[in-house]
């Protein structure tokens, strides 16, 4: 299939001026954005004459009749498939194939039940995936064949951390010191073929330190990783995975909370190598017409800005920049500072290239494999295909108002307050006052939201140094994020605030941290990322329903206090509203408490499962988890029926079906069971994956175990 090329925007756009008149032909005449017009073009049926020359739209592939050596499985896939970037035209064919039958496409139409169709091993009596203790685990033979089938692209593990023990054969002082400072950050995690940003729920069998416990193992980390830069390399590890009983993991970047990107024992397809972006300034598909861009599955967040600057547009993309856009940000939501401007990641998604769990290459859209294109977006990440490229919305370019602004809160109850730092403009004031200003800022994030703008805080206890919180104090830290609006409009909007909390004893524009910033949405970043710990959290989305009601918004924000105050944990607030009508009405599979949302609330937790590389004892874990989820129950209970956001969520939530998917669970998980019968593709609390789970010593939320049939 010949490669799909953007036509350059010198070839498109003569001046500046059209390029803006075109945006103003898309997005209406206000670029300012706060007082804009109803977003309606995001529905507006393409028409031949206003989307441009035909070579900038995605070349598909003539549609077969689907064969009969498909079977039933296929009968109802379109077998269309586009190519976004060069290395998509690699792709698995039946000559690759030959006759090594461990990498051939899924039988179909088996005579026995499909999902009996594949091997399976047993752990205590129990059906299992193939693991390196089972005699069905493939021979080296059958692995160094895999490998030449990959062109030499499988990995065989070995943990980021082994370079840091003296008695692995890896072992080297000076990368180990290297190493030690790289993962620090999040970028020096992401570009390991096996580690994630949150190692606990691999057992953090191979601490990352100079000073090393025990000995390095890879625990819950795969066996052989496959290092994908074509899609022929993805469709041939998820046939090998699938054809011989093994666990099947994913990893884009590691940013996992929940354990979805690691797993003993398993086979990993990495995804990071999957590069690419093409801005294409007429798209038409899936109900939408207008600038769009190609974006390859590794990439991640600082690529995507770097890429908006050089071709002057905006994209909804991750706020931390080393998360992948193709991850979980758009398979779970996404939130960014566009959330209540464009909506959440998962609504931006106007094409994907996927591999089923069949092997088969797909286009996914409105038009082809729809209940895929539902599902994919919104439904859950690691479950229904692996998302190779995708076309995304593109937008204007926009600017960013930001107020930041932070005051700490004594304990003392005779302290004098305010007290401002004449040298720093630190603000400390008494408990009740500190707390009083916190009302204020949530009350205040409905009216941001309002606006299309969005609220980030972090409140700190006052013990220790956890997460940056101050000993002795409590502390608040937050910003407001107002796009497409000038200074002068921020900084009028933003006055009832700083008025009403100067009322309140906190006053904020009496200190030189309160600033507001003017920067381009777009501005160019690094992929250092942010600092790394271990955490567990547990999270809650507060419906708008608990602005409105005074008595329930009272004990809305005591529930954070009580969390902060009694809990000790440090409580992060998102605030904003990805409606709808924000999204255009994007028909996926989003959690529909989302829609609802005014507040993503995040506690965090210090005490993880698994500590200077050592598996905390079961009653110390479950402990600690109990008394969490205690305080996050109150926020439960004053929340009936909403979820919780399962990217930065709980992996031991309770009823999580209805928590991480509403009432779109019982279609997902439809589509689940009918696209991998077989259960290729499992990720801990995604659609279907109760039909499975890992087997650890006392239960504990860890990947360290076999997978086995419930």
């Amino acid at each position: 299939m010949p490669r799909t090329q953007a036509a350059p925007i010198s070839d498109v756009y003569n001046t500046s001026a059209d390029l803006i008149g075109r945006f103003t032909y898309h997005y209406g005449n206000d670029l300012r954005g706060v007082a804009a017009t109803p977003l309606a073009y995001k529905n507006v049926r393409p028409t031949p004459t206003s989307c441009g020359p035909e070579n900038i739209l995605p070349r598909k592939a003539k549609k077969t009749s689907v064969n009969s050596d498909l079977g039933p499985l296929q009968a109802f896939q379109h077998l269309v498939s586009a190519v976004n970037f060069a290395w998509e035209e690699t792709q698995l064919t039946k000559d690759d194939i030959g006759t090594f039958n461990s990498i051939a496409f899924a039988d179909t139409t088996p005579s026995v039940p499909i999902e009996s169709n594949v091997n399976i091993a047993t752990f205590s009596g129990r059906e299992c995936k193939v693991g390196p203790w089972d005699t069905a685990w493939p021979t080296e033979a059958e692995w160094a064949a895999f490998n030449t089938s990959l062109d030499g692209a499988l990995i065989m593990t070995v943990p980021q951390g082994a370079v840091c023990y003296p008695n692995n054969p890896h072992y080297d002082a000076a990368a180990c010191a290297a190493v030690v400072q790289a993962t620090g950050h999040s970028g020096g995690i992401v570009v390991d073929p096996s580690n994630i940003v949150q190692p606990w729920s691999a057992g953090e069998p191979c601490n990352i330190t100079e000073t090393p416990i025990g000995n390095c193992s890879l625990g819950g980390f795969p066996v052989y990783i496959v290092n994908a830069t074509t899609v022929k390399h993805v469709q041939l590890g998820v046939n090998f995975a699938r054809n011989k009983g093994i666990r099947l993991v994913v990893k884009n970047t590691g940013h996992d909370f929940v354990g979805r990107s690691v797993g003993a024992g398993a086979l990993s397809i990495w995804l990071h190598n999957l590069q690419g972006q093409k801005f294409v300034p007429d798209f038409s598909g899936s109900n939408y017409c207008g600038p769009a861009a190609r974006i390859a599955g590794g990439t991640q967040g600082w690529q995507v800005y770097n890429f908006m600057a050089d071709n002057n547009i905006s994209i909804v993309a991750p706020g931390e920049s080393t998360v992948a856009i193709l991850g979980g940000f758009t398979a779970v939501g996404g939130h960014s500072a566009l959330t209540s401007y464009y909506g959440m990641g998962s609504d931006q998604a106007l094409q994907l290239q996927v591999v089923t769990a069949d092997g088969r290459f797909l286009q996914v859209d409105t038009d082809n494999n729809a209940d895929l294109f539902f599902a994919m977006r919104g439904g859950g990440g690691s479950t229904y295909g692996i998302v190779t490229s995708a076309v995304v919305k593109a937008f204007p370019p926009l600017t960013l108002q930001t107020a930041q602004f932070m005051w700490s809160g004594s304990l003392d109850a005779n302290f004098s307050s305010p007290n401002i730092d004449p040298s720093t403009g630190a603000i400390t004031v008494n408990k009740e006052a500190f707390w009083s200003g916190v009302r204020e800022w949530i009350q205040f994030s409905r009216s941001v939201s309002s606006a299309r703008g969005i609220g980030l805080s972090a409140i700190g206890p006052p013990s220790s140094t956890f997460m940056g919180s101050a000993p002795g104090l409590f502390q608040m830290t937050g910003s407001f994020i107002l796009p497409g609006q000038t200074l002068e409009d921020a900084t009028a909007f933003l006055e009832p605030f700083f008025s009403t909390m100067t009322q309140l004893g906190v006053p904020l524009t009496q200190s030189n941290i309160t600033t507001i910033t003017s920067q381009a949405y777009n501005a160019r970043r690094t992929g250092q990322g942010d600092p790394v710990g271990q955490i567990r959290l547990s999270s809650r989305l507060f419906p708008r329903t608990n602005w409105a009601d005074p008595a329930l918004f009272n004990a809305t924000v005591q529930s954070i206090r009580t969390a902060v105050e009694d809990g000790g944990y440090r409580v992060t607030g998102d605030s904003y509203a990805p409606t709808e009508e924000v999204a255009g009405f994007p028909n996926d599979a989003v959690n529909p408490a989302f829609r609802e949302t005014l507040m993503h609330a995040v506690a965090f937790d210090s005490v993880s499962p698994v500590k200077d590389g050592r598996v905390l004892p079961a009653k110390v874990v479950n402990a600690a988890h109990a008394r969490l989820d205690s305080f996050i129950d109150a926020w439960r209970k004053l929340t009936p029926g909403s979820g919780a956001y399962m990217n930065e969520a709980d992996v031991q939530e309770p009823e999580w079906q209805q928590s991480f998917f509403g009432d779109h669970y019982p279609r997902l998980l439809h589509i689940k069971r009918l696209r991998d019968p077989w259960g290729v593709f499992w990720a801990p609390t995604t659609p279907g994956s109760e039909a499975w789970e890992v087997v650890v010593p006392d239960g504990l939320p860890l990947q360290t175990g076999p997978l086995c049939r419930t």
